[in-house]
Formats: C-alpha cells, sequence, structure tokens
C-alpha cells in the first residue's frame, strides 16, 4: 500500500507527501490509525476532523465503497486530499 499526502496535510506529515504502511490494513479506519500512531495527535485530528479530508482508494472516492470502513488490499493506492476552503 502506498499513501500520498497532498496540500496542506504534509503540515501535518513532517513534509512528507507519501509513506508506505509496514503493516497491511484491511480498512482505511485501520490505515488512518496506524498513521495518527506515526504521525502523532495533530494529523489524527485534522484528518479525523469533521469532514476537513477527501480519501481516495485506487482514484475513487470512498462514499459507496463503505466510507471509513472501505476494505483495503495489498497494493492499494490511497490518496488523502484536504477540502479546500473559501472565505
Amino acid at each position: 500500500m502506498i499513501v500520498t499526502f497532498h496540500g496542506k496535510i504534509t503540515e501535518y506529515t513532517n513534509g512528507d507527501k507519501t509513506f508506505m504502511p509496514v503493516t497491511d490494513c484491511s480498512t482505511l479506519r485501520a490505515l488512518l490509525e496506524e498513521l495518527s500512531g506515526y504521525y502523532g495527535e495533530s494529523f489524527r485530528l485534522f484528518v479525523n476532523g469533521n469532514e476537513s479530508c477527501l480519501f481516495l482508494v485506487n482514484g475513487r472516492g470512498i462514499a459507496l465503497s463503505g466510507g471509513l470502513d472501505s476494505p483495503l488490499a495489498p497494493g492499494d493506492k490511497i490518496d488523502i486530499l484536504p477540502f479546500v476552503e473559501a472565505g
């Protein structure tokens, strides 16, 4: 699995733009827990914030595949993108 971070999220990943997890995670929720353990509390709060991020698994949104409980498989590509704020 390869995780790619986009935009503002890299502020919470120490500038990392990609991450290849050591363990296999069966769901997106489990992957986010692993990443939160690695990057810390500020990362966890940002990605678990109220609709602050868009998650793509193999280029597709997760809304119809189970949300955060979307299944993951070895070789999947996960993109985490912040929603754009305007005002």
